[in-house]
């Protein structure tokens, strides 16, 4: 699996060895993205934020976070798409490695993990995560400047305009969006008492 992984995705892995980071964690959106993604939205749910990245022996990951599920493709030549609803994460890190950040989350006692996320994108995607499921704070975090806000914000908006109905898509959902990544900018990725919040409203509920 592996083998057939480098064969396909060569040029892009050895680009992510020689300078460190994932050179396509940063991409807007492929349509094949939007195709596969848009039918396992819901009815009223919205897309606020994603990450691109690599998953260990199957290829490029995708993770796409609404405001109700967190939707995985591990494999960029399969359908398969792993629901994993907000309320049953227990937990969720963001950490930066060697070639960019890994993001894991855990629910029903099984973990997922991405690495070689784009830094500004995962920033502003685990703010996001942060105030719907436990997450721990990240350590020493790379700070957003505001071209990473401004980009951002256009690669998120591009999603939810291309993966939602239009009516659904309004000044309401960029806002938030823009809200998300200035709050990612100006606070910090994750606040320690903000990840204490959410695990009081989870323990409340």
């Amino acid at each position: 699996m592996a083998w057939l992984d480098f064969l396909k995705n060569g040029n892009e892995l050895s680009e992510l060895l020689i300078e460190g980071q994932n050179p396509y964690g940063a991409q807007l959106l492929k349509q094949a993205d939007v195709d596969q993604m848009r039918d396992h939205l819901q009815p009223g749910e919205r897309v606020l934020a994603y990450v691109l990245g690599r998953v260990v022996m199957a290829g490029r990951g995708l993770w796409l976070l609404t405001d109700q599920n967190l939707l995985i493709s591990e494999n960029d030549s399969g359908t398969l798409v792993h629901h994993v609803a907000l309320k049953d994460i227990s937990e969720a890190e963001c950490v930066k490695g060697k070639y960019g950040y890994t993001l894991r989350v855990t629910a029903a006692g099984q973990q997922r993990s991405v690495y070689g996320a784009s830094s500004h994108l995962a920033a502003v995607f685990y703010r996001a995560l942060g105030q719907k499921a436990p997450c721990i704070p990240v350590l020493k975090p790379t700070a957003l400047d505001a071209d990473d806000v401004a980009e951002v914000v256009h690669h998120f908006s591009d999603a939810a305009l291309r993966l939602q109905p239009v009516a659904m898509v309004n000044a309401d959902v960029h806002a938030l969006i823009a809200q998300l990544a200035h709050a990612a900018a100006n606070h910090g990725w994750l606040q320690s008492s903000e990840a204490h919040l959410v695990r009081v409203a989870e323990t409340a509920h």
